[in-house]
């Protein structure tokens, strides 16, 4: 572990990525400690470089222009021959889902705070023209006297300056806007959907939009969720479901037009009464002062077990730990695979162990076929040309082979995580030929991914 960074003493890690690696450190000059969030330039691809940078360089203009008690403030962006860094304001306590899970039970006024929190620094982020865009748990932060900073401004849009193209797909899939999921331009609004899916799963301990990768968009963009009230462990009065159902609102002009108004609706709904029973018959009572017991995800042991075999051959014998760890927070096999790559550094270990988690969970566990193998024709190597064409000339016009369909996914996993098989699975129902739905699935990427992929998988200049 480095010692020193800049004048900044460095006490310890604090987490570990797939990039870099956050720090708590002491700042000499004005005495306290901060933290550190770190990028190794020698684990960037080459070809994804300008992007990452310009992404980490994006939560330090964003986060840097804000100062808010409700956001992690950023004190300093730094470069150096090895490393590129942000030091920030150091928050002792835990994620937003951690947090709750710790606490077992807790008032619904509880959740009130914090949400109104979450609210607040919105408002203030979009009164000064930033959109977070990746409102979620684990980027919300949670102090242990219950006080929420938003951390992690990375895919911001500052003003009308966007790092991405339309028709790109950014953000975390669960919590996606409708209008984030089909690549399209984002506003305020947006943030106010992810906060009101953060809101249904504190009340309920379960995602209002939930299923495999493939069918999560479509849902979060057609289909209506369960009302909170049919999934709360009580009561809920009527006010809830639609406070919630305007949160989640597929058009954006049917949603809270600001932070500010959302957040008065929520404290109006926990001014109200809500019946308990109490054994000898119900009592109606402040909603504020109710009870929320949480539950905490259930798995299946084999399957648990299967995944930290596959991450042992990659990461030894932490990897149960690892295991354990990312299913207290997962709540669904796409998540919990995204959270255990972010522990692996290297790209390509961490594009096999994906592989690798996709045949334990599909229950295939043999190795798929290079793509670009025809039928009857000898394995060629998966990105070279003459793969490709020889597969894109024999299937014209046919449906594409599942085995293909898998590796172009795998391959995308790695580069935008579990929103890949969305995106593969479209392509492949609009496509004619695998040239065509390879270039139909890297037209998703913004450029410089784009060009990458399209190398990656022998496509060079199309």
């Amino acid at each position: 572990m480095i010692e020193r960074l800049g004048k900044y003493r460095i006490h310890r890690a604090l987490g570990k990525g797939a990039m870099g690696t956050v720090y708590l450190a002491f700042d000499p000059d004005i005495e306290r400690e901060v933290a550190i969030k770190t990028i190794r330039k020698d684990t960037i691809d080459p070809d994804l470089a300008a992007q990452y940078l310009a992404r980490f360089r994006n939560e330090a203009k964003a986060a840097g222009r804000l100062s808010h008690p409700h956001i992690v403030a950023v004190h300093e962006y730094g470069d150096d021959a090895m490393l590129t860094y942000i030091v920030m304001e150091y928050v002792n306590g835990s994620g937003l889902r951690d947090h709750v899970r710790m606490q077992g039970a807790f008032r619904f006024g509880q959740l009130v705070d914090l949400v109104t929190a979450l609210l607040d620094a919105l408002d203030y982020a979009h009164e000064r023209g930033i959109v977070h865009r990746d409102i979620k748990p684990s980027n919300l932060l949670v102090t242990d006297a219950g006080f929420l900073k938003v951390a992690d401004f990375g895919i911001a849009r500052i003003d009308r300056t966007n790092l991405t193209s339309v028709g790109m797909v950014i953000g975390t899939p669960a919590y996606m806007s409708p209008e984030q999921c089909r690549g399209e331009e984002t506003d305020g609004r947006s943030d106010l959907f992810s906060a009101g899916v953060v809101l249904y799963e504190l009340m309920t301990g379960e995602k209002p939009f939930a299923g495999p990768a493939e069918s999560l968009t479509h849902r979060i963009c057609h289909d209506d969720p369960v009302p909170p009230s049919r999934r709360a462990a009580l009561k809920l009065p009527p006010a809830v479901d639609e406070l919630v159902g305007r949160a989640l609102a597929k058009d954006p002009a049917s949603r809270f037009p600001t932070a500010a108004a959302f957040r008065a609706a929520l404290l109006e709904v926990a001014k109200l009464g809500v019946e308990v029973d109490e054994g000898q018959g119900t009592t109606v009572v402040n909603i504020g002062t109710v009870m929320l017991k949480r539950a905490a995800p259930q798995w299946d042991g084999a399957t648990l077990d299967s995944v930290s075999q596959e991450l042992a051959r990659f990461l030894g014998p932490m990897a149960r730990v690892l295991v354990q760890k990312a299913a207290a927070v997962a709540s669904d096999r796409a998540e919990l695979c995204a959270v255990l790559a972010e522990k692996i550094e290297d790209t390509d270990t961490r594009r096999r162990f994906v592989e690798a988690f996709q045949r334990v969970a599909s229950g295939v566990h043999a190795r798929v076929p290079g793509a670009g193998t025809a039928p009857g024709t000898a394995p060629s190597r998966p990105g070279s040309r003459a793969a490709t064409s020889a597969v894109e000339t024999s299937s014209a016009g046919v449906p594409l082979d599942d085995a293909f369909v898998d590796q172009v996914n795998q391959r995308l996993t790695v580069r935008i995580g579990p929103i890949a098989r969305v995106i593969t699975r479209k392509a492949a129902q609009q496509a004619r030929t695998h040239g065509d739905f390879v270039r139909r699935v890297a037209d998703a990427l913004d450029p410089a991914q784009r060009e990458a992929f399209l190398r990656d998988m022998g496509y060079v200049g199309s």
